[in-house]
């Protein structure tokens, strides 16, 4: 006599051939180099870092104004003197008025270490993943300098040639997201920094001037800063006074 069939355990007809037929549908990638470094640094950085983030908006009006002026000298340059080079340019001058953002916490020493200097990571997209190329001295250079040196470390990291050295070192952090789009967005600081800056799209907007309705070039800042440090109230501070510095940008060449 044939064995009994097994008993129904609930699965649907055909499940198994179903389930075949769906893996064969997937891609399986291996989540390693620079993509599984990130994750691991952005994971550790989640869990430490009591994260908060400070939104404001800057009026680029008349730093657009500026850049559109200054295209000629730029072009004999041959700089490209991006809105990310005076946000640079300007973080160089504020970040010494709030050292708690220019620093790192020693959790074992309980000490905060401020750094004198200010090296200035940018996040750059690459096709091979996320890279923080390191504007070393931000404060000694001016903003054509500034412009230069960005341009000059993005295309390495574009070209796979960027070298370790160039990628560590960082005091600070800006990404500058405006440019794929997206109005707000709250960045995870790079432990064991205190702060990261995101820039938002450049957008006309009405805004009201004088009791006037006028449109200006506005954009979306955001702070996120590490709350053990830093209180809501400094952290407001110093990104109204890093947009005030963006608002008369002839103060930063």
């Amino acid at each position: 006599m044939a064995d009994a069939p097994a008993p129904d355990r609930g699965l649907p007809r055909g499940s198994a051939a179903s389930e075949i037929r769906q893996e064969a549908a997937e891609e399986r990638v291996r989540f390693i180099g620079i993509r599984r470094k990130t994750a691991e640094k952005m994971v550790q950085s989640a869990r430490t870092i009591p994260h908060v983030a400070h939104f404001e908006e800057a009026d680029l009006t008349e730093l657009e104004a500026l850049r559109r002026e200054l295209a000629p000298e730029a072009e004999k340059r041959g700089v490209k003197l991006s809105q990310l080079a005076f946000v640079c340019r300007a973080l160089a001058l504020t970040l010494p008025e709030y050292p708690a953002l220019n620093a790192v916490l020693d959790e074992e020493k309980s000490e905060l270490v401020l750094k004198k200097y200010y090296n200035l990571g940018i996040a750059v997209a690459a096709p091979q993943g996320l890279y923080v190329p390191v504007l070393k001295r931000a404060e000694s250079k001016d903003v054509w300098a500034v412009a230069a040196e960005i341009a000059a470390l993005a295309q390495k990291v574009r070209d796979n040639k960027v070298q370790l050295s160039e990628l560590t070192g960082g005091t600070f952090t800006v990404t500058n997201i405006g440019p794929i789009g997206g109005l707000f967005a709250t960045p995870i600081i790079l432990h064991p920094q205190t702060g990261i800056l995101a820039l938002m799209k450049m957008r006309p907007m009405p805004v009201v001037r004088d009791g006037a309705v006028v449109v200006r070039t506005m954009m979306n800042v955001v702070l996120s800063f590490d709350h053990r440090v830093l209180d809501g109230a400094e952290a407001a501070r110093f990104t109204t006074a890093l947009v005030k510095r963006l608002e008369a940008p002839r103060g930063l060449l």
